[in-house]
């Protein structure tokens, strides 16, 4: 399964666009709204007229450094 990394246009967009997702095909969520979705969901969009672009490779590679090296927590 191919995954296209995107961000939606507006946060509209993004619950409905998420949800549509959760509900019809796969959505995994990363941080700073990025989304992973298989080709077919892109489609699903498409058709629903839900607005997204491709998120740029800084976007995912900073999405995904926040998952790999989380902020240390310090307790007191």
């Amino acid at each position: 399964m191919n995954i296209i990394y995107i961000k939606f246009n507006s946060k509209e967009d993004q619950v409905k666009g998420y949800y549509e997702l959760a509900t019809k095909s796969k959505v995994i969520s990363f941080p700073n709204e990025v989304y992973g979705v298989p080709l077919s969901g892109l489609q699903i969009l498409d058709e629903l007229h839900i607005s997204y672009r491709r998120a740029t490779d800084d976007e995912v590679t900073i999405s995904h450094g926040q998952i790999r090296n989380p902020a240390p927590v310090v307790l007191q």
